[in-house]
Protein backbone atom coordinates (compact mmCIF):
# COMPACT_ATOMS: atom_id res chain seq x y z
CA UNK A 1 0.00 0.00 0.00
CA UNK A 2 1.22 3.14 -1.55
CA UNK A 3 2.21 6.25 1.33
CA UNK A 4 1.08 9.74 0.30
CA UNK A 5 2.54 12.61 -0.67
CA UNK A 6 3.77 14.67 2.85
CA UNK A 7 3.97 17.75 0.64
CA UNK A 8 0.78 20.05 -0.13
CA UNK A 9 -0.65 20.21 -3.00
CA UNK A 10 1.04 23.00 -5.31
CA UNK A 11 -2.26 26.33 -5.76
CA UNK A 12 -1.77 27.75 -9.26
CA UNK A 13 -2.44 31.67 -9.63
CA UNK A 14 -5.28 32.68 -11.75
CA UNK A 15 -5.56 34.59 -14.90
CA UNK A 16 -6.22 37.84 -13.24
CA UNK A 17 -3.19 37.49 -10.57
CA UNK A 18 -0.56 36.08 -13.32
CA UNK A 19 -1.39 39.40 -15.38
CA UNK A 20 -0.97 41.69 -12.32
CA UNK A 21 2.27 40.28 -11.56
CA UNK A 22 3.53 40.96 -15.05
CA UNK A 23 2.33 44.35 -15.39
CA UNK A 24 4.32 44.82 -11.75
CA UNK A 25 7.54 43.28 -13.10
CA UNK A 26 7.40 46.02 -16.43
CA UNK A 27 6.93 48.91 -13.76
CA UNK A 28 10.42 47.83 -12.30
CA UNK A 29 12.49 47.59 -15.68
CA UNK A 30 14.65 50.51 -15.97
CA UNK A 31 14.34 52.17 -19.86
CA UNK A 32 16.43 54.37 -22.01
CA UNK A 33 14.44 55.20 -24.36
CA UNK A 34 10.84 54.43 -25.22
CA UNK A 35 12.11 53.24 -28.37
CA UNK A 36 15.06 51.27 -27.80
CA UNK A 37 14.97 48.82 -31.27
CA UNK A 38 15.27 52.23 -33.68
CA UNK A 39 18.59 53.22 -31.42
CA UNK A 40 20.14 49.97 -31.80
CA UNK A 41 19.05 49.58 -35.53
CA UNK A 42 20.24 52.74 -36.37
CA UNK A 43 23.93 51.72 -34.42
CA UNK A 44 24.00 48.84 -35.99
CA UNK A 45 23.73 50.37 -39.35
CA UNK A 46 26.28 53.05 -38.72
CA UNK A 47 29.40 50.49 -37.43
CA UNK A 48 28.57 48.09 -40.70
CA UNK A 49 28.99 51.89 -43.02
CA UNK A 50 31.96 52.58 -41.62
CA UNK A 51 33.38 49.48 -41.87
CA UNK A 52 32.53 49.11 -45.22
CA UNK A 53 33.83 52.87 -46.11
CA UNK A 54 37.61 50.97 -44.80
CA UNK A 55 37.58 48.46 -47.11
CA UNK A 56 36.99 50.84 -50.06
CA UNK A 57 38.79 48.61 -52.87
CA UNK A 58 35.06 46.51 -52.59
CA UNK A 59 32.82 49.45 -52.74
CA UNK A 60 30.29 49.66 -55.60
CA UNK A 61 31.47 53.49 -55.72
CA UNK A 62 34.68 52.67 -56.35
CA UNK A 63 34.15 50.04 -59.27
CA UNK A 64 32.14 52.27 -61.13
CA UNK A 65 34.49 55.25 -60.61
CA UNK A 66 37.33 52.99 -61.90
CA UNK A 67 35.06 51.39 -64.60
CA UNK A 68 34.82 54.98 -66.27
CA UNK A 69 38.27 55.66 -66.39
CA UNK A 70 40.11 53.27 -67.79
CA UNK A 71 39.36 50.60 -70.06
CA UNK A 72 40.01 46.73 -68.95
CA UNK A 73 43.32 45.85 -69.52
CA UNK A 74 43.81 42.95 -72.64
CA UNK A 75 47.19 40.57 -71.84
CA UNK A 76 48.81 39.45 -75.66
CA UNK A 77 46.36 42.40 -77.54
CA UNK A 78 48.00 43.84 -80.80
CA UNK A 79 50.37 47.04 -80.06
CA UNK A 80 51.27 49.96 -81.92
CA UNK A 81 55.16 49.96 -82.22
CA UNK A 82 55.59 52.64 -84.80
CA UNK A 83 58.09 55.80 -83.19
CA UNK A 84 57.27 58.14 -85.19
CA UNK A 85 53.39 57.17 -84.76
CA UNK A 86 51.04 58.65 -87.73
CA UNK A 87 54.23 60.89 -89.48
CA UNK A 88 55.90 60.49 -92.16
CA UNK A 89 54.11 57.47 -93.53
CA UNK A 90 54.86 56.20 -96.95
CA UNK A 91 52.25 55.98 -99.34
CA UNK A 92 49.83 54.45 -99.44
CA UNK A 93 49.58 54.53 -95.74
CA UNK A 94 49.47 58.38 -95.45
CA UNK A 95 46.14 58.94 -97.46
CA UNK A 96 44.28 56.07 -95.95
CA UNK A 97 45.30 57.14 -92.18
CA UNK A 98 44.73 61.09 -93.27
CA UNK A 99 40.66 59.92 -94.60
CA UNK A 100 40.45 57.46 -91.95
CA UNK A 101 41.39 60.12 -88.49
CA UNK A 102 39.63 63.07 -90.48
CA UNK A 103 36.29 61.09 -90.05
CA UNK A 104 36.68 61.50 -86.35
CA UNK A 105 36.91 63.75 -83.79
CA UNK A 106 40.68 65.76 -82.93
CA UNK A 107 40.17 64.98 -79.20
CA UNK A 108 39.80 61.51 -79.35
CA UNK A 109 42.80 60.48 -81.69
CA UNK A 110 45.43 60.65 -78.54
CA UNK A 111 43.10 58.13 -76.59
CA UNK A 112 42.56 55.97 -79.69
CA UNK A 113 46.45 55.94 -79.81
CA UNK A 114 47.02 55.14 -76.10
CA UNK A 115 44.34 52.22 -76.81
CA UNK A 116 46.64 51.07 -79.92
CA UNK A 117 50.22 51.12 -77.25
CA UNK A 118 48.81 49.60 -75.19
CA UNK A 119 46.93 46.78 -77.12
CA UNK A 120 43.81 47.12 -76.45
CA UNK A 121 43.07 45.69 -80.12
CA UNK A 122 42.39 41.98 -79.41
CA UNK A 123 42.29 40.88 -83.10
CA UNK A 124 42.79 42.59 -86.48
CA UNK A 125 42.10 40.66 -89.65
CA UNK A 126 42.06 42.20 -93.46
CA UNK A 127 39.99 40.60 -96.09
CA UNK A 128 38.98 41.18 -99.50
CA UNK A 129 35.64 42.05 -97.91
CA UNK A 130 37.21 44.68 -95.48
CA UNK A 131 39.25 44.96 -91.58
CA UNK A 132 37.77 42.89 -88.71
CA UNK A 133 38.89 43.66 -84.83
CA UNK A 134 37.65 43.62 -81.83
CA UNK A 135 39.31 46.33 -79.63
CA UNK A 136 38.84 45.91 -75.80
CA UNK A 137 37.16 48.89 -73.79
CA UNK A 138 35.16 49.45 -70.25
CA UNK A 139 33.13 46.76 -70.80
CA UNK A 140 33.83 43.47 -70.57
CA UNK A 141 33.38 41.93 -74.00
CA UNK A 142 35.72 43.34 -76.63
CA UNK A 143 33.32 45.87 -79.14
CA UNK A 144 33.43 44.82 -82.82
CA UNK A 145 34.99 46.95 -85.29
CA UNK A 146 34.10 47.13 -88.89
CA UNK A 147 35.77 49.19 -92.03
CA UNK A 148 34.08 48.16 -95.36
CA UNK A 149 35.01 49.76 -98.27
CA UNK A 150 34.13 49.96 -102.09
CA UNK A 151 35.59 47.25 -104.19
CA UNK A 152 36.23 47.01 -107.67
CA UNK A 153 34.56 44.35 -109.63
CA UNK A 154 36.52 41.11 -111.76
CA UNK A 155 36.57 42.96 -114.78
CA UNK A 156 37.92 46.47 -113.63
CA UNK A 157 40.77 44.05 -112.26
CA UNK A 158 41.10 42.30 -115.46
CA UNK A 159 42.20 45.64 -117.52
CA UNK A 160 44.06 46.87 -114.43
CA UNK A 161 46.55 43.85 -115.24
CA UNK A 162 46.33 44.32 -118.33
CA UNK A 163 47.50 48.04 -118.27
CA UNK A 164 50.27 47.19 -115.58
CA UNK A 165 51.37 43.99 -117.50
CA UNK A 166 52.55 46.56 -120.60
CA UNK A 167 54.90 48.21 -118.34
CA UNK A 168 57.93 46.75 -116.65
CA UNK A 169 58.06 49.25 -113.99
CA UNK A 170 55.28 47.70 -112.17
CA UNK A 171 56.21 44.02 -111.78
CA UNK A 172 59.88 45.12 -110.87
CA UNK A 173 58.82 47.22 -108.28
CA UNK A 174 56.36 45.53 -106.32
CA UNK A 175 58.13 42.25 -106.45
CA UNK A 176 60.75 44.32 -104.67
CA UNK A 177 57.98 44.94 -102.28
CA UNK A 178 58.12 48.74 -103.07
CA UNK A 179 54.73 50.69 -103.78
CA UNK A 180 55.33 53.91 -105.53
CA UNK A 181 52.47 56.62 -106.21
CA UNK A 182 53.16 55.51 -110.14
CA UNK A 183 50.31 52.37 -109.17
CA UNK A 184 47.52 55.26 -109.27
CA UNK A 185 47.86 55.30 -112.89
CA UNK A 186 46.60 52.42 -114.40
CA UNK A 187 43.84 52.94 -112.36
CA UNK A 188 42.94 56.43 -112.59
CA UNK A 189 43.26 55.32 -117.13
CA UNK A 190 39.96 53.58 -115.93
CA UNK A 191 38.28 56.01 -114.05
CA UNK A 192 39.66 54.56 -110.35
CA UNK A 193 41.56 54.72 -107.05
CA UNK A 194 43.37 52.46 -105.31
CA UNK A 195 43.03 54.92 -102.24
CA UNK A 196 39.74 55.95 -101.53
CA UNK A 197 39.28 59.85 -102.32
CA UNK A 198 36.25 60.45 -99.43
CA UNK A 199 34.57 58.47 -96.84
CA UNK A 200 31.41 57.77 -99.35
CA UNK A 201 33.66 54.80 -100.14
CA UNK A 202 34.07 53.60 -96.70
CA UNK A 203 32.25 52.37 -94.29
CA UNK A 204 32.94 52.15 -90.20
CA UNK A 205 30.80 50.35 -87.25
CA UNK A 206 31.20 49.96 -83.73
CA UNK A 207 29.59 48.03 -81.76
CA UNK A 208 29.90 50.64 -78.74
CA UNK A 209 27.40 52.69 -80.51
CA UNK A 210 29.17 55.54 -80.50
CA UNK A 211 30.40 55.56 -84.05
CA UNK A 212 28.76 57.24 -86.82
CA UNK A 213 28.57 57.52 -90.56
CA UNK A 214 29.80 61.26 -90.53
CA UNK A 215 31.79 60.56 -86.79
CA UNK A 216 34.24 57.51 -86.26
CA UNK A 217 34.70 56.53 -82.00
CA UNK A 218 37.60 56.10 -81.04
CA UNK A 219 37.76 52.40 -80.96
CA UNK A 220 37.69 52.65 -85.06
CA UNK A 221 40.66 55.26 -84.75
CA UNK A 222 42.40 52.78 -82.35
CA UNK A 223 42.17 49.86 -85.94
CA UNK A 224 43.17 52.50 -87.85
CA UNK A 225 46.14 53.45 -86.41
CA UNK A 226 46.99 49.84 -86.60
CA UNK A 227 45.83 48.94 -90.02
CA UNK A 228 48.24 52.64 -90.93
CA UNK A 229 51.53 50.98 -89.59
CA UNK A 230 50.73 47.38 -91.62
CA UNK A 231 50.47 49.56 -94.46
CA UNK A 232 53.71 50.90 -94.33
CA UNK A 233 55.29 47.36 -93.98
CA UNK A 234 53.24 45.44 -96.26
CA UNK A 235 51.77 47.59 -98.82
CA UNK A 236 50.16 45.39 -101.05
CA UNK A 237 47.23 45.27 -98.34
CA UNK A 238 46.23 48.25 -100.39
CA UNK A 239 44.66 45.99 -103.17
CA UNK A 240 43.36 43.33 -100.79
CA UNK A 241 41.19 46.60 -99.59
CA UNK A 242 39.84 46.92 -102.70
CA UNK A 243 39.28 43.14 -103.59
CA UNK A 244 41.96 41.44 -104.92
CA UNK A 245 44.97 39.65 -102.51
CA UNK A 246 47.95 41.83 -103.39
CA UNK A 247 50.04 37.78 -103.75
CA UNK A 248 47.39 37.25 -105.82
CA UNK A 249 47.68 40.35 -107.84
CA UNK A 250 51.61 39.69 -108.25
CA UNK A 251 50.70 35.72 -109.24
CA UNK A 252 48.40 37.64 -111.98
CA UNK A 253 50.27 40.12 -112.90
CA UNK A 254 53.96 37.91 -113.50
CA UNK A 255 51.59 35.44 -115.89
CA UNK A 256 50.41 38.57 -118.08
CA UNK A 257 53.88 39.37 -118.23
CA UNK A 258 55.16 36.40 -119.71
CA UNK A 259 52.49 35.97 -122.34
CA UNK A 260 52.27 39.38 -123.29
CA UNK A 261 56.75 39.18 -123.90
CA UNK A 262 56.24 35.21 -124.80
CA UNK A 263 57.03 36.61 -128.66
CA UNK A 264 59.89 38.70 -128.20
CA UNK A 265 61.88 36.46 -125.85
CA UNK A 266 62.36 34.34 -128.77
CA UNK A 267 64.35 36.74 -130.59
CA UNK A 268 67.08 36.08 -128.37
CA UNK A 269 67.17 32.21 -128.44
CA UNK A 270 70.15 30.38 -129.27
CA UNK A 271 70.99 29.99 -133.33
CA UNK A 272 71.06 26.65 -135.45
CA UNK A 273 74.63 26.78 -135.08
CA UNK A 274 75.53 27.34 -132.15
CA UNK A 275 72.69 24.27 -131.21
CA UNK A 276 74.60 22.25 -133.97
CA UNK A 277 77.70 22.68 -132.45
CA UNK A 278 78.31 19.24 -130.95
CA UNK A 279 78.34 17.01 -134.45
CA UNK A 280 81.23 19.80 -135.63
CA UNK A 281 84.56 18.09 -136.10
CA UNK A 282 87.39 19.04 -134.12
CA UNK A 283 89.21 22.74 -134.05
CA UNK A 284 92.66 21.06 -135.25
CA UNK A 285 91.17 19.79 -138.31
CA UNK A 286 89.04 23.01 -139.24
CA UNK A 287 91.86 25.64 -138.76
CA UNK A 288 92.70 25.98 -142.53
CA UNK A 289 89.01 26.41 -143.24
CA UNK A 290 88.11 28.32 -139.65
CA UNK A 291 85.56 31.12 -139.61
CA UNK A 292 84.76 30.52 -143.59
CA UNK A 293 81.85 29.52 -145.11
CA UNK A 294 81.76 25.85 -145.48
CA UNK A 295 80.15 24.97 -148.81
CA UNK A 296 76.61 26.31 -150.02
CA UNK A 297 75.12 25.61 -146.47
CA UNK A 298 75.61 29.30 -145.38
CA UNK A 299 76.31 31.57 -148.65
CA UNK A 300 72.63 32.55 -149.82
CA UNK A 301 70.80 30.65 -146.93
CA UNK A 302 67.49 32.05 -146.04
CA UNK A 303 66.62 32.71 -142.69
CA UNK A 304 64.97 30.20 -140.86
CA UNK A 305 61.02 30.47 -140.12
CA UNK A 306 61.30 29.17 -136.93
CA UNK A 307 63.38 31.96 -135.46
CA UNK A 308 62.16 35.22 -136.59
CA UNK A 309 63.80 38.62 -136.34
CA UNK A 310 62.04 40.99 -134.10
CA UNK A 311 63.05 44.47 -134.55
CA UNK A 312 63.60 46.97 -131.71
CA UNK A 313 62.95 43.45 -129.66
CA UNK A 314 64.44 45.42 -126.99
CA UNK A 315 62.49 48.54 -126.65
CA UNK A 316 59.07 45.90 -127.25
CA UNK A 317 60.59 43.95 -124.15
CA UNK A 318 60.75 46.83 -121.90
CA UNK A 319 57.26 48.28 -122.84
CA UNK A 320 56.03 51.62 -122.22
CA UNK A 321 58.18 54.18 -120.90
CA UNK A 322 56.89 56.18 -117.73
CA UNK A 323 57.78 58.89 -119.23
CA UNK A 324 55.03 61.55 -119.91
CA UNK A 325 54.98 63.80 -123.38
CA UNK A 326 53.51 64.99 -126.43
CA UNK A 327 55.48 62.10 -128.45
CA UNK A 328 55.97 58.32 -126.87
CA UNK A 329 59.59 58.00 -125.64
CA UNK A 330 59.67 54.46 -127.32
CA UNK A 331 58.79 55.55 -130.76
CA UNK A 332 61.41 58.28 -130.78
CA UNK A 333 63.67 55.65 -129.64
CA UNK A 334 62.78 53.45 -132.28
CA UNK A 335 62.85 55.84 -135.19
CA UNK A 336 66.40 56.41 -134.16
CA UNK A 337 67.64 53.10 -134.16
CA UNK A 338 66.44 52.73 -137.92
CA UNK A 339 67.89 56.09 -139.11
CA UNK A 340 71.23 54.81 -137.42
CA UNK A 341 71.01 51.27 -139.29
CA UNK A 342 70.06 53.21 -142.47
CA UNK A 343 72.99 55.74 -142.59
CA UNK A 344 75.41 52.74 -141.65
CA UNK A 345 74.36 51.01 -144.67
CA UNK A 346 74.86 53.97 -146.53
CA UNK A 347 78.10 54.39 -145.33
CA UNK A 348 79.26 50.85 -146.50
CA UNK A 349 77.65 50.92 -149.78
CA UNK A 350 80.13 54.27 -150.29
CA UNK A 351 83.33 52.30 -148.99
CA UNK A 352 82.20 49.76 -151.79
CA UNK A 353 81.45 46.68 -149.69
CA UNK A 354 78.34 44.97 -150.69
CA UNK A 355 75.30 44.86 -148.33
CA UNK A 356 73.23 41.85 -147.78
CA UNK A 357 70.44 41.32 -145.50
CA UNK A 358 72.09 39.72 -142.95
CA UNK A 359 74.53 42.81 -142.83
CA UNK A 360 71.37 45.23 -142.07
CA UNK A 361 70.09 42.96 -139.78
CA UNK A 362 73.16 43.07 -137.65
CA UNK A 363 73.15 46.99 -137.91
CA UNK A 364 69.38 46.99 -136.64
CA UNK A 365 70.33 44.33 -134.01
CA UNK A 366 73.47 46.58 -133.03
CA UNK A 367 71.29 49.58 -132.83
CA UNK A 368 68.84 47.82 -130.56
CA UNK A 369 71.06 46.81 -127.59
Amino acid sequence: MSTPDPRPPQSFPSRAQAQDNLEASLDKTPFVSDEPEVINTTSISMRSLQSTQQSSNFSPSFRSQRKQETPRRLKHGIRFRRKENLDDLPWPAAPWTTLLCASGSADLLPEALDYARQGQTASLIVTPHGIEAAVQGREPRPYQVRIDTDVFSSSDWDRVVQIMAREALYSAKLLAGEMPPQVESPFQSLGLTLVPQSMQEVRCSCTCGSCTHTASCKHVLCVAALLAERLAGDPLLAFTLRGLDGQKLLERLQEARAIATRGIARAHSMPPVAQSASHAPPIDACLPNFWRPQGDSIVGSTPSLNEPFVPHALLKRLGQSPLGGKFPLVGLLASIYESIAREGQTLRDEEGTPTSNSDAADLTRDANT
